[in-house]
């Protein structure tokens, strides 16, 4: 949703430009576009943090080309969120589910897209064994 208004923010530092044809005009608008980047970015580095082991600059790096990389899957996760605010925007019966649930169904679609992404690069290397920790064993 974040990622959505910064979009719109920057269709409107374009509309802004398009009004008043001076330099400052151009200020808002990289500024935007900026925030609107970093919040791409900002779409990937969690994903990535929790699907791959590797140092924080890293993850950075490969936040910052894998909307590239899988551009696909970039424009997938960013009509999930136009699909979103649409049905929120428009249906009231969506918007009153959106109150009840919050937004867990549309990160839910966004982890498909993602498994979906990262399908190309995952699953190499030791799987890692897992622990159940019962309530009773005082650990």
């Amino acid at each position: 949703m974040l990622l959505l208004a910064l979009i719109a923010a920057v269709l409107f530092g374009l509309g802004f430009r398009a009004a008043w044809d001076t330099n400052m005009a151009y200020a808002p608008l990289i500024i935007m576009v900026a925030a609107a980047v970093t919040l791409v970015i900002a779409e990937y580095i969690f994903a990535l943090q929790a699907r791959f082991a590797n140092p924080l600059p890293r993850q950075w790096k490969l936040a910052a080309l894998f909307p590239w990389r899988a551009f696909g899957c970039t424009l997938a996760l960013i009509g999930v969120d136009i699909v979103a605010l649409g049905l929120a925007l428009f249906v009231p019966f969506i918007r009153v589910l959106m109150l009840i649930f919050g937004l867990s169904w549309v990160f839910y679609a966004k982890s498909l897209i993602l498994l979906w992404g990262f399908r190309k690069y995952g699953g190499y290397g030791e799987v890692e064994r897992t622990t159940y920790v019962n309530a009773n064993s005082g650990m």
